[in-house]
C-alpha cells in the first residue's frame, strides 16, 4: 500500500459537553473541511480527548452523517477513524451510526473497536485485515477458511462502509485484483 495521509480533527474546541443538532452542523462543515484537505488514500482522525458528554445529536450531525457520505462513495479514497477515551462516550454514536446501518473503526487506549453494526463473520475478516495490515482476498478467504465468493463479499462490505481500504492490484481473468488494507494504524 502507498503511504497514507493523515490528519486529526479534534471534537474538543467544540465543547467538553456538545449536545445540539446545530453544534453538530458546525462541526460537520469543519470535519469535511478536513477531510477534503487529505491527500488519497487519506485517514481522518477524529479525536474525542477532551470531550466529556457527546450526545447522539450532536453525533449524528458532526461525525455519522459524513461517514454515510463517504460510504455513498464522496470524499474519494479517504476514511474516518474515531478515537475515543472510553467505549461508553461513544456509545450514542454507535447507535445513531447503526440507525444508518454504517459502521466505524474506534481507537480506543492500544486496541479498536466497531461503532454500529457489523456482524460477526465480516468483523472477523476486519481483524484479520487489520492483523495483517495488508492482503489479498485470496489470502484471507484461505485464512479464515472460506470460499473465495464469500471472502470478496465480506471485504466489498468492509470496503464500501469504508473500514478497509482498496487498492487495485490488476487483473485476475476477467475481474480486477485488489489488496485491502488496514486503516487502523496510518
Amino acid at each position: 500500500m502507498n503511504h497514507m495521509d493523515e490528519g486529526v480533527f479534534r471534537i474538543a474546541p467544540f465543547g467538553p459537553r456538545i449536545g445540539t443538532r446545530l453544534e453538530g452542523e458546525t462541526a460537520r462543515a469543519a470535519l469535511l473541511l478536513a477531510l477534503t484537505a487529505l491527500g488519497e488514500p487519506g485517514r481522518l482522525l477524529v479525536a474525542l480527548d477532551g470531550v466529556e458528554v457527546l450526545s447522539g445529536s450532536f453525533a449524528d450531525e458532526a461525525i455519522a452523517l459524513p461517514c454515510g457520505r463517504l460510504a455513498a462513495g464522496e470524499y474519494g479514497n479517504r476514511f474516518l477513524v474515531v478515537r475515543a477515551p472510553d467505549l461508553e462516550l461513544v456509545d450514542d454514536l454507535s447507535h445513531k451510526l447503526e440507525q444508518h446501518h454504517l459502521a466505524m473503526l474506534c481507537l480506543i487506549d492500544n486496541g479498536w473497536e466497531v461503532l454500529g453494526l457489523l456482524p460477526p463473520p465480516i468483523r472477523e475478516t476486519l481483524a484479520l485485515v487489520i492483523e495483517r495490515h495488508d492482503v489479498t482476498a485470496k489470502e484471507l478467504a484461505q485464512a479464515l477458511g472460506i470460499k473465495h465468493n464469500a471472502c470478496l463479499h465480506r471485504v466489498g462490505r468492509l470496503s464500501a462502509l469504508r473500514l478497509v481500504g482498496r487498492q487495485s492490484v490488476g487483473v485476475a481473468g476477467p475481474h480486477p485484483a485488489y489488496r485491502f488494507f488496514s486503516i487502523h494504524e496510518g
